[in-house]
């Protein structure tokens, strides 16, 4: 085996000397090769080695996924397919990594290998297999960071956000506050005991007992090694988990959908747990990452993250969630007041991005804006995202403003749509029409579309209440949208 290994390294340093004559010719795809980043090649030449993911041509054809109704066998269908895919179209160059004693991570949500190597020969071998579809330098993922907030006092326990988009009404109304609704929220950690989350994290089994498998997820070990329990290092995803669905049970009424119950995966942003996290919330695991339980998956998930520039490269997981019947919901990013702002994945089609407006409904300044890439109008929507007071690790609160504490608006309000009828799991399509039919329409067309969809308030401003209620509208959710008028009293 050793002998043929070394003949194999020969040859290849054969190749790749030949090949490095012209560097740029590495980056164009050759008769069947795969096309290498240029990016890939710079890093390996500046530092010595590179990190860099191997996308495989073959995707699982997921589209007969949206036809099944049950919600378990839903997500055991998706889970599997994406499994069997990357099992068959990955085995070749797993075992060919192997034998280089490559670095690699597999992960089956959108078929691909991080590889972590300094042997320049190993890139053009990987390109000639025929499996491979293009190697390239992964995006940097960042959090969407909160500022410093004004915090608005008045006599109410209720936060002017939650009344702003009119949740209460909802909860009077309609009697549901998000029940039997599971939130996902991929952030920097939670403090699961914060007196205003604890009721609502699905690891509480009640009287002071927690059960933290397939609900808590550090693949970054952010908060130990073991990672038996969550903790939140920098209070952002306390913040943003408490906008879906925190409340203390007296003066701290600071979530959109307090029935609902979340669970969380925890990353320091690194791209690989970005995706292994993401992995994780289609078929959460147990504390030692084994054991997946596809039907443990939440409905919804929040994504107070996102990247720069137009890659596709995590297009694939998005597809994957939404066929699984998952709901995903982005912040459109901080980057504003500039056009073409939009932080990935936010932009795609296939997620729900959420911009942020002020208490005067003015929309913020920072608040990133479209066009996409991708062809939509982007920000699908905005919600309140400046002055929202939250929970904050250490069991306190905190006043802040940013598209990430916009977005977990959104997400509990589908928790609320959800929590009425239980019909409507899974129907990303009918969700989608929900939340933009009944948004109220502001004009801005600074950046291009409609005064009623455009790339700085896409469909409008956030309304609980008639999102919610647009589900007693009758035909409405087959697409008819003739008996709905304006507004819902």
């Amino acid at each position: 085996m050793r002998r043929q290994l070394n003949l194999l390294r020969v040859v290849s340093f054969v190749v790749i000397g030949v090949c490095l004559l012209a560097v740029p010719a590495l980056a164009q795809r050759g008769e069947g090769k795969a096309m290498i980043d240029p990016s890939v090649l710079a890093e390996l030449d500046a530092e010595g080695e590179a990190t860099f993911w191997v996308l495989f041509r073959e995707q699982a054809d997921l589209s007969p996924a949206h036809a099944i109704r049950d919600w378990n066998e839903r997500g055991t269908y998706v889970y599997e397919r994406l499994i069997a895919t990357a099992e068959s179209s990955q085995a070749r160059v797993r075992a060919l990594l192997v034998a280089w004693g490559a670095e690699m991570k597999p992960f089956w949500i959108m078929n691909v290998i991080e590889v972590k190597t300094h042997d320049g020969a190993l890139l053009v071998v990987l390109a000639a297999q025929p499996e491979v579809a293009e190697i390239v330098a992964p995006p940097e993922v960042e959090q969407i960071e909160m500022v410093p907030g004004i915090e608005w006092h008045h006599s109410e326990s209720i936060e002017w956000n939650i009344e702003h988009i009119r949740a209460p009404l909802v909860w009077s109304t309609h009697g549901v506050r998000g029940e039997e609704v599971v939130i996902g929220s991929i952030d920097g950690g939670v403090q699961y005991d914060h007196p205003a989350l604890a009721e609502h994290y699905r690891g509480n089994l009640g009287g002071g007992a927690f059960d933290h498998n397939y609900n808590w997820y550090d693949p970054d070990f952010v908060c130990g090694s073991p990672s038996i329990e969550p903790c939140d290092p920098d209070g952002h995803g306390t913040a943003t988990t408490g906008v879906a669905v925190g409340d203390d049970g007296g003066a701290n009424q600071i979530g959109v959908a307090p029935g609902a119950r979340f669970m969380m995966a925890a990353t320091n942003f690194g791209v690989s747990s970005v995706l292994a996290a993401m992995q994780w919330m289609l078929a959460p695991t147990d504390l030692n990452g084994e054991s997946p339980r596809p039907d443990l998956r939440p409905h919804v998930v929040n994504n107070s993250w996102g990247f720069g520039g137009g890659t596709t490269i995590f297009q694939a997981a998005v597809q994957a969630w939404v066929a699984a019947g998952i709901f995903p919901v982005f912040a459109i990013g901080n980057e504003g007041p500039n056009c073409s702002t939009g932080r990935s994945p936010g932009v795609y089609l296939e997620a729900y991005a959420v911009g942020a407006h002020d208490i005067g409904d003015n929309i913020w300044v920072s608040s990133s804006r479209g066009p996409s890439l991708f062809g939509p109008v982007k920000p699908n929507m905005t919600a309140p995202g400046v002055d929202i007071r939250t929970s904050w690790f250490g069991s306190a609160y905190i006043t802040g403003s940013a598209t990430s504490v916009s977005t977990p608006h959104v997400t509990g309000v589908v928790a609320l749509m959800l929590s009425l009828n239980p019909e409507l799991i899974g129907k990303a399509a009918t969700i989608r029409r929900h939340l933009d039919h009944s948004a109220i329409d502001v004009s801005d067309l600074s950046c291009g579309g409609d005064p009623w969809n455009n790339n700085v308030w896409g469909e409008g401003r956030l309304d609980a209440f008639d999102a919610v209620s647009l589900l007693l509208i009758d035909g409405f959710e087959s697409g008819d949208t003739s008996a709905w008028s304006a507004t819902v009293p």
